[in-house]
């Protein structure tokens, strides 16, 4: 049996993340980055592939690109380009790239 979570409110998305819900909102208003599912009540909720489209984002934004930048990149660029951000990481250990690229596309 599969026991890997499949659906995310905000807030997870925001403690996986470290991306404020806010933040969040703003980006999918703003630049139409992900777009979550809704309940009838209009709670959002998210699949894995947004969660993870997120962790790229929050690992690109985190090293210092801007958020109007990763929004120009499109969906199989965005991926490929933090797997290269990772590995040009000086002084982390092979070791700590490879878990970072694990976690970042739950390999």
């Amino acid at each position: 049996m599969n026991s890997t979570k499949n659906v995310f409110s905000i807030k997870d998305l925001e403690n996986i993340s470290g991306v404020k819900a806010h933040t969040i909102r703003i980006w999918e208003k703003r630049y139409n980055l992900l777009q979550p599912k809704r309940t009838k009540t209009n709670i959002r909720h998210y699949e894995l592939h947004n969660l993870q489209k997120l962790l790229n984002i929050s690992f690109l934004n985190n090293n210092g690109f801007k958020i109007s930048k990763i929004t120009a990149l499109n969906e199989s660029e965005l991926a490929p380009k933090t797997r290269e951000l990772a590995f040009l990481g000086k002084s982390d250990s092979q070791a700590i790239v490879a878990f970072k690229l694990a976690m970042l596309n739950f390999d």
